[in-house]
């Protein structure tokens, strides 16, 4: 199994190849499946059409964990209903928790703008959390989004804080849907090994020249 590298085409198949209980922590900001384009620019993703693309995702990331591991799932107030119960009757992972992503900045909206994402706790097994201080209320960075960055693009202090709540140095961590790959500099800055996956060839070429 390679590592410390993104590799370029569909999650699920790519997944398939890789062995079972080998990964010590996911963190992924799956396709809504919500089919649009997002800020002013109207910027797309690939695999955008259903939600069932990145629930089905979940029945290999199971595999893949390894006993008393986490996977954060990021999500939002129109799919968390939907994905919670695919969550529930067709998996085998736990809920844990639920995290509030506080932004800094107004998105897009009318009468009512956005300001906040969700992020799932899911759990094989039973894990071991290391920060005392780690609230369900997190407020990081700001993205400033423009014509050429990906639209979902996380901040890598928000990554950060959640890899060293849940791995250690060392551990391989996963990013399965990585786009701008913030999960995989995230790793990288806590000497984890990382493995990303992104279908789009578009970012995996942004990442290969550190963009």
């Amino acid at each position: 199994m390679i590592k410390n590298r993104i590799i370029q085409g569909d999650c699920i198949e790519v997944m398939k190849n890789f062995p079972s209980n080998s990964i010590d922590l996911i963190i992924t900001d799956p396709p809504y499946g919500d089919n649009i384009g997002y800020g002013w620019n109207n910027k797309k993703i690939k695999n955008n059409e259903t939600p069932l693309i990145n629930c089905l995702a979940l029945i290999e990331m199971y595999r893949l964990l390894k006993r008393n591991s986490s996977l954060y799932i990021f999500t939002n107030w129109k799919h968390y209903p939907f994905l919670t119960e695919f969550i529930l009757r067709y998996t085998k992972l736990k809920i844990r928790h639920l995290i509030v992503w506080k932004k800094h900045n107004f998105g897009l909206g009318w009468a009512f703008r956005h300001q906040y994402e969700l992020i799932l706790v899911l759990e094989k097994g039973n894990p071991k959390y290391t920060l005392t201080d780690f609230s369900d209320v997190q407020s990081c960075s700001h993205i400033n989004h423009n014509k050429t960055n990906h639209p979902h693009e996380k901040p890598v202090d928000l990554l950060e804080k959640i890899i060293k709540h849940s791995s250690k140095e060392g551990d391989l961590i996963l990013d399965p849907f990585c786009g701008s790959g913030s999960t995989c500099k995230a790793s990288n800055n806590l000497n984890r090994k990382w493995i990303g996956i992104e279908l789009d060839k578009k970012w995996c070429k942004i990442n290969k020249k550190g963009g």
